[in-house]
């Protein structure tokens, strides 16, 4: 048996204290490239000593989950210690500390803040608008596989297109509701042979979930009268960037060795003109849609050596209407 250099010496306990800082600091930018390396397969480098010294400590790019041929392209600083977050049972608190550090004022910068003790890894999305008070963050924004959907919706909200639904004008169908209907119909199909594109969530499927909730029995008439009219021009409202988007809940299972995150977004088009043929006027009115999105990828994701190909999700329509 070989002699032992090590086993007769005290094992310390890593310090978080001021002299560790450096240390600590490269340790968590360390974890971090590594860790979006193997989530979203991301190419990653380190800052150079110009960019460091305006806070970013990261490069990093991806394919787009939904734009073919296109990279997703973020900077990234990151940080660690109960200084600048908290763990919390369901994600984690991001403090003022790390947001007022990061905060640019001329392009948004990713925070990754890295929990020392378990060694979990959150992300937030900061642009040069956003507040920098402390802010809550469920467990959608950890970091894994998911994100990489989440980061190319966060980075819609710059793209340079057409929003709210400005320039489209709904006519209301004139007729009882049988009428409508079969109009509905004929064009819910071809959405759903021809899915809509959204540039904050990609590919939107129509089918039967969307069509049995809108006109479910227990739906007043009056709402499904509306979703009628809306159907045939769907396409064109989806294919803009919202007005508004936001989480109404996110959900975590597992089954079978695979995580499963579902997520339900409203999708809010502002700026859209609502005609009607009886009194021949118009007037702005939202359009409000509902969508569900499903992300699975391996609960052990982290030594799947496979795990491209393990990463699946979809978005579905649930409902359509307008106020």
């Amino acid at each position: 048996m070989g002699t032992s250099l090590l086993k007769s010496k005290k094992v310390d306990f890593p310090k978080e204290t001021r002299s560790e800082n450096i240390s600590n600091g490269n340790d968590a930018e360390v974890y971090s490239a590594s860790m979006l390396l193997k989530a979203i397969g991301a190419e990653v480098s380190w800052g150079s000593r110009n960019e460091d010294g305006r806070k970013i400590d990261l490069i990093c790019s991806y394919d787009h989950p939904w734009v073919e041929k296109e990279r997703v392209i973020f900077l990234v600083q990151v940080k660690s210690g109960p200084t600048y977050g908290v763990k919390l049972n369901n994600g984690y608190k991001l403090l003022t500390a790390a947001k007022k550090s990061a905060i640019r004022t001329s392009h948004p910068i990713c925070i990754i803040w890295v929990d020392r003790t378990t060694n979990s890894s959150f992300w937030a999305y900061v642009h040069p608008f956003s507040t920098i008070s402390n802010q809550t963050y469920g467990n959608n924004h950890r970091v894994e596989p998911s994100m990489g959907y989440d980061i190319a919706r966060c980075q819609a909200k710059n793209i340079p297109l057409k929003q709210g639904g400005k320039g489209i004008i709904i006519t209301e169908l004139i007729g009882d509701l049988k009428n409508k209907r079969l109009v509905a119909i004929n064009k819910y199909k071809e959405l759903k042979t021809n899915p809509p594109i959204s540039p904050n969530l990609g590919i939107i499927e129509i089918t039967r979930i969307g069509w049995r909730h809108m006109f479910r029995k227990t739906r007043a008439s009056d709402f499904k009268s509306k979703s009628l009219n809306l159907i045939p021009y769907l396409r064109k409202i989806l294919q803009d960037k919202p007005s508004e988007i936001y989480v109404t809940n996110s959900n975590f299972s597992e089954q079978n060795g695979f995580t499963y995150r579902n997520t339900e977004y409203v999708l809010k088009f502002n700026d859209v003109k609502l005609y009607n043929k009886v009194y021949t006027t118009s007037e702005k009115t939202t359009v409000v849609t509902r969508l569900v999105e499903e992300i699975r990828w391996p609960t052990d994701w982290e030594n799947d050596s496979m795990l491209r190909q393990n990463v699946d999700r979809r978005v579905v329509l649930l409902s359509a209407y307008y106020k």
